[in-house]
């Protein structure tokens, strides 16, 4: 099977079938499955350089419209981080909505037949990190796009991660009005969720997460995962109709927000007396150009303190007081694009106050982080 085939079927798996779960497999096993023999060498050879980043997590959910299971997101987001030689591994947040982070380490091994991930979590009584879990773990590119696919050792589950970037979740990913088979309507639009046509509440986009509150102060979160292919959304919900528990369903977007078009300009008169040509360049000394991210910036984020420093075109970042990123940027107006240093291309919207002080990070999936100038 090609890799593009494979990798856009992950989210058109949904609306098929996604019965993925098998009894516990030996490495020949996971070997011998197509989803994951043909990426293994790959993943031997390139794996290394698509770890770092943050991934929607998604894994076998029952559907609102009954049937087999689908696959669809989770209230999980894993943030892997750079390699660190320090613990020998890759520093983890495990974030699962509603709960604290959980800060984790992941070691990558490719020394056996299928590549194997490994999950060490704190023990709260030893305050050391004890073995958690373990998967088969191949990625699977197509073109900028890719994804991760993993397989349980112990029951054989797969699941998958995708990048929360804009390859997976374009900008204004989740608006428009969505519908799916079973009759319900969900539309998102200017910061109000209508639900089957009637006003429900408000929402705010994180990541993957659209947390709704309703006018009474209730309080939910849909977890989602868009395909750009079919122009569908994968939408899981903490209950369901005929009192169903977590759910999910495929969504087809009925229509779009509508943006409105710039109105032209009225036709400028043509000036009299058209200079002929140029005279000399008058001999001028222009100001060297600072770019206004020149200099540290600080952010809490998830309760973490984050510190960027900005130098020509490059950049350092810090976790806590421990390096996390580097790599190189560039600044066009108040679109920011760059590369990190393990190869993974990123974009943002930046955002000045007047004083110079403050700045904020849009990414195309919604997610804002607001900085504060240190240095």
């Amino acid at each position: 099977m090609k890799a593009k085939t494979f990798l856009f079927s992950l989210i058109l798996i949904a609306i098929l079938t996604a019965s993925t779960s098998y009894a516990s497999i030996t490495p020949q096993q996971a070997a011998s499955d197509q989803r994951i023999g043909p990426f293994i060498e790959f993943t031997k050879q390139n794996g290394a350089k698509f770890i770092p980043g943050r991934y929607a997590h998604t894994t076998e959910i029952a559907s609102r419209t009954g049937g087999d299971k689908i696959l669809a997101p989770t209230k999980i987001i894993l943030e892997l981080m750079p390699f660190s030689s320090e613990s020998n591994a890759y520093p983890l947040n495990f974030d699962v909505y509603g709960e604290d982070l959980e800060r984790c380490y992941m070691t990558f091994d490719t020394s056996g037949e299928v590549p194997i991930q490994r999950i060490y979590m704190l023990d709260d009584d030893s305050q050391e990190y004890e073995f958690f879990t373990e998967d088969y773990a191949v990625v699977i590119q197509e073109g900028n796009k890719y994804a991760w696919c993993l397989a349980s050792v112990e029951t054989g589950e797969l699941r998958y991660l995708f990048p929360l970037n804009a390859d997976w979740f374009p900008e204004n990913w989740y608006l428009g009005d969505w519908e799916c088979s079973d009759g319900s309507r969900i539309e998102f639009s200017d910061g109000k969720v209508l639900a089957q046509g009637q006003e429900f509440g408000t929402y705010i986009i994180s990541d993957n997460r659209i947390a709704i509150k309703t006018p009474n102060g209730e309080r939910d979160v849909i977890c989602a995962m868009y395909n750009a292919e079919n122009d569908t959304l994968v939408m899981t919900f903490t209950s369901g109709p005929n009192g169903m528990d977590e759910n999910a369903g495929v969504f087809t977007r009925k229509s779009a927000k509508s943006t409105p078009k710039n109105s032209q300009a009225p036709a400028q008169s043509q000036p009299q007396n058209m200079p002929q040509q140029f005279p000399e360049m008058p001999n001028v000394n222009f100001p060297q150009q600072v770019s206004p991210l020149e200099g540290v910036w600080g952010a809490i984020v998830n309760g973490q303190q984050w510190v960027l420093q900005y130098q020509g075109n490059q950049y350092y970042g810090w976790i806590n007081g421990q390096p996390s990123e580097m790599g190189i940027f560039q600044l066009n107006g108040n679109i920011i694009t760059g590369r990190t240093s393990n190869g993974v291309e990123f974009q943002a919207r930046v955002q000045f106050d007047n004083s110079g002080k403050f700045m904020s990070f849009t990414f195309p999936n919604g997610n804002t982080i607001n900085y504060q100038r240190m240095q």
